[in-house]
């Protein structure tokens, strides 16, 4: 438990405090660690909300703290706090098992969204119980609901007997939910009768319980996470709840990027529009750039100060623990001065004080580049030593533009680190804007810090952090195969990717520098067949976080593949040593996607070659582990 841990090791603390990546396995200590995101006012307003983000963003987190549950965690878990919150929230998480249940042939699909209706009446009417349950063992002296609310109730979802107490009622609810599910599995022999109205239950409870003296003028929330495992017309069912939700409650949906895929209600023609619907709350444009590194910052400090060495609590920032490296202090590190040897000879021969002046003002890196700026050019070292001396201000422009790109050639075909991924900035932007993958990078570096005889506090290594973002990176590349149907060609569209983009990265000679992005080429030619499967692999891809992508120049619908521009996801990046910075693109056919996936071999081969780089280059270390898959498809 985080509340007992200053027993353990400080690696078993580390482990504790930032390997539970996720809200689920962290339970209730999910609320000693929260840290509350700057949206959060947002999502307390009595509208119908969609908050957006990738798996490790934070939407659990953040609908659990509104729960009912998550609020009184943070009040201490003091019942005399209740009666004064302005909400209450009640938190449910869309169990694939029970909602894929309400599928299959066997039924119409109008007939099994019927029956979903009424099972989600049941379900919302047992959470609701479920709450009110255990607002009166907090506040006993509350008034309580009366015996012919309870009726009516009862009624609405047409359930027989005598009905006097919220305690027969959430028995009588949570038995004929259980009957219910045992029915749908063999729902081929069950003749379904009296099946409530959809809404209607709900409806009829939430008003009875806005006329308690406790609760009127208070907010009910349903709060629906992980709104992607719906299926298709389950989502257009609760929708339906969503435009209608009356004065007594409404509704936060967490849902991942593209994972809201029908918008209609029941009605086709009727739709559900932001604003006048429901406000949408993007994660990642709620917490860009600084936003998100000081919530970052705040989660991994609150985190570091529950760390206890020989009993003493010890006060972290992690921004210092986790120094990153300049380009110059970098290139140093990669042995830059080494392969610069042979410059400096061919400059010694020049025999020209002017130019072997400007040449000793030059940083290691500044000379690595202009040998490497000579050799792509076709120029001699005196050519482009003489460009800089008569137009200084346009060469530092050119060198900023290639400097960091400039990192990843030093090393190029050699052993071991061939490009350095350290510092606090560094990990903000691996990790996209992800808390999870942010505190994945933080426990990885700070663990093994440790392991190698470190102290908690001193600074990690960038050798260290470089190692750890890279396992980082193969760690969840590796998952990707589990997480969907679509797992297994997500991993082998990251495999062909990532090594097209490593080598464009190690041979950028006489190329735009940093290209990691890819748009997708226009074709009227593409049959329907090729179109939906290219469109389901990209879907597939952002929604798991394989790729993350960026409007383009003519967007016009979310939904639209074609308009947006895509990147690997940066927490990758280490793993294949290319750029994590959002930088150029390239143009790839519908057909090559695919190609990636189904035919990598010939794919990856077809785009170097069409960006003249060398598809028989050799394999970064780290990559050895799938050199099979390489020898076998490239």
């Amino acid at each position: 438990m985080v509340n007992n841990i200053s027993a353990d090791k400080p690696q078993e603390q580390l482990s504790q405090l930032f390997g539970s990546y996720k809200a689920e396995w962290l339970r209730d200590e999910i609320y000693s660690l929260y840290t509350e995101p700057t949206y959060l006012p947002e999502l307390k307003t009595s509208r119908p909300c969609l908050l957006v983000g990738g798996r490790g963003t934070g939407k659990t987190t953040v609908l659990r703290s509104l729960s009912y549950e998550g609020q009184f965690a943070l009040n201490n878990n003091d019942p005399h706090q209740i009666d004064s919150w302005a909400f209450y929230g009640i938190y449910y998480r869309v169990n694939t098992n029970r909602v894929t249940a309400f599928s299959g042939d066997e039924l119409p699909v109008s007939k099994w969204a019927d029956l979903f209706a009424h099972y989600f009446n049941l379900l919302l009417c047992d959470l609701t119980l479920r709450f009110l349950s255990w607002y009166q063992r907090h506040r006993p002296n509350a008034q309580q609901l009366d015996a012919e609310a309870c009726k009516r109730v009862a009624r609405s979802l047409n359930i027989a007997g005598e009905v006097e107490s919220v305690r027969v009622l959430a028995n009588k609810i949570d038995d004929l939910k259980i009957e219910f599910e045992a029915h749908i599995n063999n729902v081929a022999n069950t003749t379904f009768r009296s099946l409530s109205i959809q809404g209607a239950p709900i409806d009829i409870l939430a008003e009875a319980l806005s006329q308690l003296p406790q609760f009127r003028n208070k907010d009910f929330f349903f709060l629906l996470d992980e709104y992607e495992n719906f299926e298709d017309y389950q989502q257009q069912v609760v929708n339906t709840l969503i435009k209608h939700a009356g004065q007594y409650y409404s509704f936060k949906i967490g849902v991942r990027e593209l994972g809201w895929r029908r918008k209609t209600t029941l009605n086709e023609n009727e739709q559900l529009i932001h604003p006048a619907d429901y406000v949408r709350i993007n994660i990642a444009e709620k917490l860009s750039d600084d936003k998100f590194k000081k919530f970052a910052l705040d989660v991994c400090n609150a985190r570091l100060s529950k760390v206890h060495l020989l009993g003493q609590k010890a006060n972290y920032d992690i921004s210092h623990i986790l120094p990153g490296l300049t380009e110059d202090e970098e290139a140093l590190e990669l042995g830059v001065k080494e392969v610069t040897k042979s410059v400096k000879e061919k400059i010694a021969l020049l025999q020209e004080k002017e130019l072997c002046r400007i040449a000793e003002n030059l940083s290691p890196l500044e000379l690595y580049f202009v040998d490497y700026w000579a050799e792509s050019k076709g120029l001699s070292v005196r050519d482009v030593l003489n460009e800089i001396s008569k137009d200084q201000s346009g060469w530092n422009t050119r060198y900023n533009n290639y400097k960091h790109a400039l990192l990843f050639t030093i090393r190029r075909r050699k052993r071991g680190i061939q490009k350095y991924y350290a510092g606090w900035d560094v990990f903000v932007s691996l990790s996209a804007n992800n808390i999870r993958y942010l505190l994945e990078l933080v426990d990885q570096s700070l663990v093994a810090h440790l392991n190698e005889g470190g102290k908690l506090g001193d600074l990690v290594s960038p050798k260290t952090q470089t190692i750890a973002a890279q396992n980082a990176g193969r760690k969840n590349l590796s998952e990707l195969e589990g997480l969907s149907v679509h797992g297994a060609r997500l991993t082998k569209l990251l495999l062909s990717l990532g090594r097209i983009f490593q080598v464009m990265a190690s041979d950028m000679g006489g190329h735009t520098p940093e290209l990691n992005q890819f748009h997708l080429s226009e074709d009227t030619s593409l049959t329907e067949d090729i179109d939906r499967d290219v469109k389901e692999l990209l879907t597939s891809a952002v929604m798991h976080l394989a790729l993350i992508r960026f409007p383009g120049n003519k967007l016009t619908d979310e939904a639209d593949i074609r308009d947006y521009d895509y990147m690997m996801h940066p927490i990758f990046t280490p793993f294949f040593v290319f750029s994590y910075r959002k930088k150029r693109k390239m143009v790839i056919a519908a057909g090559q996607l695919l190609g990636l996936v189904n035919s990598p071999k010939v794919t990856i081969r077809q785009l170097l070659e069409q960006h003249n780089r060398n598809p028989e280059d050799s394999l970064p270390d780290q990559l050895t582990l799938f050199e099979g898959y390489y020898l076998e498809h490239t």
